[in-house]
C-alpha cells in the first residue's frame, strides 16, 4: 500500500512538472539576456574558482582554484568567439602558471611551487599551440 502511493505521488509531480516545463517553453519568445558580460563571466568564473580553493585550503587552494577555473573559461566556446587568439592563451598560460605554482607549493614549499609554476606554464602553452594545429589533406 505504501509503495503504491509512494508511486503515484511520484508520478502526480512528474506530470505537474512536465506541463509546467512545457508550458514555459511556449511562452517564452526570446532569450533572457544575462546579468552579467560575456567578459564579465569569465572573471566571475575565475574569481569564483578562486574564492572557493581559498575557502578549501588557503592561499594554495587559492592559486589551484583560480587555475582551474581559468582554464576551463578560457578553453570554453563562449571565450572561443568573444576573445582575441592572443588574449586566450596569455590566459590560459597564465592559469597554467596558478594552478602549476599552486600543487607544487601544495607539495613541498617555495622551490616547488616555482618548479611548478614553469611546469604549468609550458604545459599550458603547448596545449594551446597544439588545439590550434589542424591538419588538412
Amino acid at each position: 500500500m505504501k509503495r503504491l502511493l509512494a508511486l503515484i505521488i511520484v508520478w502526480t509531480l512528474l506530470v505537474i512538472t512536465g506541463t509546467i516545463v512545457s508550458a514555459d517553453g511556449a511562452t517564452r519568445q526570446r532569450r533572457h539576456k544575462s546579468k552579467f558580460g560575456r567578459k564579465a563571466r569569465t572573471a566571475a568564473m575565475i574569481a569564483g574558482g578562486a574564492g572557493v580553493g581559498a575557502l578549501v585550503a588557503g592561499k594554495k587552494g587559492a592559486a589551484i582554484g583560480a587555475g582551474g577555473a581559468g582554464l576551463y573559461a578560457f578553453n570554453r566556446k563562449a571565450a572561443r568567439q568573444h576573445f582575441k587568439g592572443k588574449t586566450r592563451t596569455a590566459g590560459t598560460v597564465l592559469s597554467g602558471t596558478a594552478l602549476g605554482a599552486g600543487v607544487g607549493a601544495a607539495a613541498g614549499g617555495k622551490r616547488a611551487a616555482a618548479i611548478g609554476a614553469g611546469a604549468g606554464a609550458g604545459g599550458s602553452y603547448l596545449y594551446t599551440r597544439r588545439k590550434h594545429y589542424h591538419r588538412r589533406y
